[in-house]
């Protein structure tokens, strides 16, 4: 396994801002990002140049597909979508299982996602905390395995929580938006070098049209089945919106 792991919940979602969204969208369990969440994508995409990233795995939820998508285009890296890294399937923010692009459909509108990948596992519906946490973490750590050098995670609260308190036994974790999060695995076990750091955001300007501003991160890493549909059920049929991360 790579003994570096990147990990970053997706950018602000259009539901959050504006409500009146969901009532006409054909999706509306499945928000894309808002003009400022498409900012702080990017603001990732240029603090993580130099960090060695070689692969990025996102969730098959939309907001987490665009910010993987941003980030990818400034590393030049491919995206494999991967339904191990979905939200959490909580019966109290769906009513049935919820339905997702497919890796080709979302192919067709970002360019940098790669329809060739299968992913490690699927969620079942429903799901309790505990059981979302143990498939985020068993997904990670079979993408992980294979990669074939520091792979990016992007995903949702519970990705970063559920992955940082298994390698590191952390449960003091914070999960801001695009935050990004390095666990890189030493000797004497895995350590978070940095958790949730938002710097790239305060730093930047905060003009969400502002796509000019760099800050790479300078780094120095230690040796480390598709379908024709538009609409890819998780474990069932669609969902209705939810205000999970």
């Amino acid at each position: 396994m790579t003994r570096v792991l990147w990990l970053v919940r997706h950018g602000e979602r259009r539901d959050e801002t504006d409500p009146g969204w969901v009532d006409g969208a054909d999706r509306p369990h499945d928000p894309p990002l808002t003009d400022h969440g498409r900012w702080q994508a990017e603001r990732v995409g240029d603090r993580l140049r130099g960090s060695q990233v070689r692969i990025v795995y996102t969730s098959p939820f939309l907001r987490a597909v665009e910010t993987a998508h941003i980030v990818a285009e400034r590393l030049g890296r491919p995206v494999f979508v991967d339904h191990g890294l979905s939200e959490h399937l909580n019966p109290e923010w769906f009513d049935v299982a919820p339905s997702v692009m497919t890796p080709r459909a979302l192919a067709e509108r970002f360019e940098t996602v790669d329809t060739t990948h299968a992913s490690s596992l699927r969620p079942n519906y429903p799901e309790t905390s505990e059981e979302a946490a143990e498939r985020t973490v068993r997904a990670v750590r079979r993408l992980a395995a294979n990669a074939p050098g520091p792979p990016l995670f992007v995903g949702h609260g519970l990705t970063v929580a559920s992955v940082v308190a298994d390698f590191t036994g952390r449960s003091d974790v914070d999960t801001p938006l695009c935050g990004i999060t390095r666990l890189t695995g030493y000797p004497w076990g895995w350590e978070a070098d940095r958790l949730g750091d938002t710097s790239h955001l305060s730093e930047a300007t905060d003009a969400p049209d502002d796509s000019n501003a760099s800050d790479a991160l300078d780094v120095d890493d230690p040796d480390v089945p598709d379908d024709s549909n538009d609409a890819d059920g998780i474990d069932g049929s669609d969902g209705i919106d939810e205000p999970g991360g």
